[in-house]
């Protein structure tokens, strides 16, 4: 029979053990995190060392030295490529077009109204399209999750028509040459 002591050095070095084997992974399913899309990972916070910190401030690598880009400075500088901020309160679409007109000095007011009318449906056409991108990514989710449950053959939403009109809407926009 073991003596105390050696018993006592067996629950210790069996406990060390465990301990070793659990900071290891756990094996299958020990994460805890749900897949789908987006980029989904088990640890948030692993890479700053502050659990607590929110907002950009706080995460590590400002602590280090690193410094914001001021994204201002950095687009008026930009010599490459004209910059434009679509996620921004839009330009009074309206207003940049009165001035258009009003700088062609036109005359005839049916003339005048014919060329607004033309102008500002490049607006609505652009917010039809702003519209349209959030319910395509919503039904391109609903149609993956429809799939994930139940692989058939049926059709959620007529993407081949879509693909169809929207061909013809890039023909209609082309230069024609």
């Amino acid at each position: 029979m073991a003596s105390k002591s050696n018993l006592d050095k067996l629950k210790e070095i069996a406990l060390k053990k465990l301990k070793e084997m659990s900071a290891t992974g756990g094996g299958a399913g020990a994460a805890t995190f749900t897949p789908g899309t987006g980029a989904n990972y088990a640890t948030p916070f692993a890479f700053n060392p502050n659990k607590k910190a929110k907002g950009a401030q706080n995460i590590y690598y400002y602590k280090l030295g690193w410094k914001n880009v001021p994204t201002e400075k950095l687009h008026k500088t930009s010599k490459a490529i004209d910059h434009k901020d679509l996620w921004k309160k839009k330009l009074k679409e309206g207003e940049a077009t009165d001035s258009y007109i009003n700088g062609l000095n036109l005359d005839d007011p049916s003339l005048k109204q014919f060329i607004t009318n033309r102008v500002s449906d490049f607006d609505k056409i652009e917010d039809k399209l702003n519209t349209l991108l959030p319910l395509l990514k919503q039904a391109k989710e609903k149609t993956m999750e429809y799939y994930k449950m139940s692989p058939d053959f049926k059709v959620q939403y007529g993407t081949d028509l879509a693909v169809d009109y929207l061909d013809d809407i890039i023909k209609l926009f082309r230069d024609k040459k």
